[in-house]
C-alpha cells in the first residue's frame, strides 16, 4: 500500500513484495518513506536505479539466504536515510557474505543507519568492475553490531579504479568478528574520516590494499578514532605501490595488542597519539616499516613492556618524533 505526500514523497506501508515496484515508477528526486516501526524480510536486494531518496526501511535477510544485499545503489546521487538493516551472519558461511548495502556511484549520501549481524559489511562503496570511479559521498552516523568485517568499506576494487572525495563523520561498531569500522583500500584519494569508535574489533581503522591491480590510496585524512579492545587502533596492510600523504589525528587506543601499523605509505603523520594499556609482549605499541616522510607528535604510551623502545621502525626515512612520552605499568591479572 503506498499514499502520495508533499513535495513527491510516496508512502509505504506494505509487506515489501512491491516495494521494487514503488521504487522503480517513483519520480527521479522523489522520496520513498517506509514506515520504521514495521520489519520487512526481503530476499533479493532492492536495485535504486534513479536519483531519488529512501527513508525509514527497515529490513532483514532471510536465515541462511548468502550472496544477497539488502540494497545495491546503482546510480548519482541516491540518498539513503534512517535505515536499519539485520543480516544473517550467524547462519551463512563466509564464501557467500555479502555486504548489506552496495554502493556503486556517487554524490550518495549514507546518513543515521543501524547495522547488524551483516556476513560482511554494513555498507561497501565500491565500483563494478569496467565502470568509472565513484565520485562524491557522504557517509555519517552509522552503528554497527556483530558484523563479519567493516561497518563502512570504501574500495576502488582490484581493476585500478578510485573512490574520491568521500566523507564519513561518526561510525561506531561493538563487534567485529574480523574487521572493524572502517576500512579504506584498493584505490582512494582525498577521503576525509572524523569520529571512530570500534570495540572488540580487528582494527578501528584500516588503510590498506589487496594486491592485484588495485591503485594507491592517496589523501587520507582520519581524525577522532578510539579503539576499545582491538588488535589495533590504526593499521596499513598495504604493498609498496605509491601510497602516500596519509593523515592521523586524536587516535586513542585502550587494551590494544599492537596498537599502530604502519607500512608502505610515504608522507605519514600523526599528531595526538594516546595508547592505554598495552600489555602485549610480543608487539611494540607502534611498529612502522617501510615508510618515508614520517611525523610523530603529542604520543602518550602505557606499556607494560615496551617503555624503553616503544616504538619500532624498519627501513624508514625522514622520520621525526617530538614530544613522545611512555610509562610502564603492570597489568592486572
Amino acid at each position: 500500500m503506498i499514499s502520495r505526500g508533499p513535495r513527491e514523497a510516496t508512502r509505504y506501508t506494505g509487506n515489501g513484495a512491491d516495494l521494487q515496484h514503488v521504487i522503480d515508477t517513483a519520480k527521479r528526486g522523489s522520496t520513498v518513506v517506509c514506515d520504521p516501526e514495521v520489519q520487512l524480510e526481503l530476499s533479493e536486494a532492492l536495485l535504486i536505479t534513479k536519483r531519488m531518496t529512501l527513508k525509514g526501511l527497515n529490513a532483514r535477510l532471510p536465515r541462511g539466504l548468502g550472496r544477497t544485499s539488502l540494497i545495491v545503489v546503482d546510480a548519482e546521487g541516491v540518498a539513503l536515510t534512517d535505515i536499519e538493516l539485520h543480516g544473517n551472519y550467524d547462519s551463512v558461511d563466509q564464501q557467500d557474505r555479502a555486504p548489506l548495502i552496495r554502493i556503486r556511484k556517487g554524490g550518495f549520501r549514507l546518513e543515521r543507519c543501524k547495522f547488524y549481524d551483516s556476513s560482511k559489511d554494513g555498507v561497501e562503496i565500491s565500483p563494478q568492475s569496467g565502470d568509472a570511479d565513484i565520485v562524491g559521498g557522504i557517509v555519517r552516523d552509522i552503528e554497527a553490531f556483530r558484523l563479519g568485517r567493516d561497518a563502512v568499506s570504501i574500495s576502488g576494487g582490484n581493476k585500478g579504479l578510485k573512490v574520491r572525495n568521500v566523507s564519513v563523520e561518526n561510525v561506531s561498531i561493538k563487534k567485529g568478528y574480523f574487521r572493524g569500522a572502517v576500512e579504506v583500500s584498493d584505490g582512494t584519494d582525498n577521503i576525509r574520516v572524523r569520529k571512530v569508535y570500534a570495540e572488540d574489533c580487528l582494527y578501528a581503522v584500516d588503510v590498506q590494499d589487496h594486491r592485484g591491480q588495485s591503485a594507491a590510496n592517496t589523501n587520507i585524512d582520519i581524525e577522532d578514532v578510539t579503539a576499545v579492545n582491538c588488535r589495533h587502533i590504526i593499521r596499513t596492510a598495504n604493498s609498496p605501490r605509491g601510497h602516500a600523504k596519509l593523515r592521523f589525528a586524536n587516535l586513542t587506543g585502550k587494551n590494544c595488542e599492537a596498537p599502530v601499523r604502519i607500512s608502505n605509505t610515504e608522507d605519514v603523520s600523526i599528531d595526538g597519539l594516546r595508547i592505554l594499556g598495552h600489555a602485549s609482549q610480543k608487539s611494540p605499541p607502534i611498529s612502522i616499516e617501510n615508510c618515508q616522510g614520517v611525523h610523530l607528535e603529542n604520543v602518550s604510551i602505557e606499556t607494560a613492556h615496551f617503555s624503553d623502545q616503544p616504538v619500532r621502525l624498519k627501513n624508514c626515512a625522514d622520520v621525526k618524533l617530538a614530544g613522545l612520552t611512555c610509562t610502564l605499568f603492570s597489568p592486572s591479572n
